[in-house]
């Protein structure tokens, strides 16, 4: 069996609303000719900051070391969005406070791979519902 190799992996929600702004972001990423393995999964970098449960938080670094070990993954991409429902019930607004907490998700997700996975960066991101993706650093 001939290996694979892509370039990436993705956490990005499951969410429904943003199937569009996700193939026009791989685009932007160049992740389509590069290629990159998609994890979907509701809250995504919160599952990796703030599970609700352990478990969700191992089922996301298998997945992870999955990709890199049998595609040669390079890098790791961690991407919110506004409006979403996993911290939704959490009654979080849609405003600079709901920036503020997905931010600090996402960074303590990024931290948590670069310790894991030393070799691999990690890109991470806020996208909004029109498609618009900033960078979190």
């Amino acid at each position: 069996m001939a290996a694979h190799h892509c370039r990436a992996c993705i956490i990005f929600c499951m969410d429904f609303r943003l199937n569009g702004a996700l193939t026009a972001f791989l685009s932007i990423q160049e992740l389509d000719e590069d290629g990159a393995d998609i994890i979907r999964v509701a809250g995504a970098a919160k599952n990796l900051a703030r599970p609700n449960d352990p478990r969700d938080r191992d089922f996301l670094l298998e997945q992870l070391a999955t990709s890199a070990r049998l595609h040669g993954t390079r890098q790791f991409y961690l991407v919110n969005h506004e409006d979403c429902g996993a911290y939704g019930l959490e009654q979080v607004p849609d405003s600079d406070a709901e920036l503020t907490l997905h931010s600090r998700d996402l960074r303590a997700g990024r931290a948590l791979l670069q310790e894991r996975f030393p070799t691999i960066e990690v890109l991470t991101y806020f996208m909004r519902l029109d498609g618009r993706a900033e960078p979190i650093f």
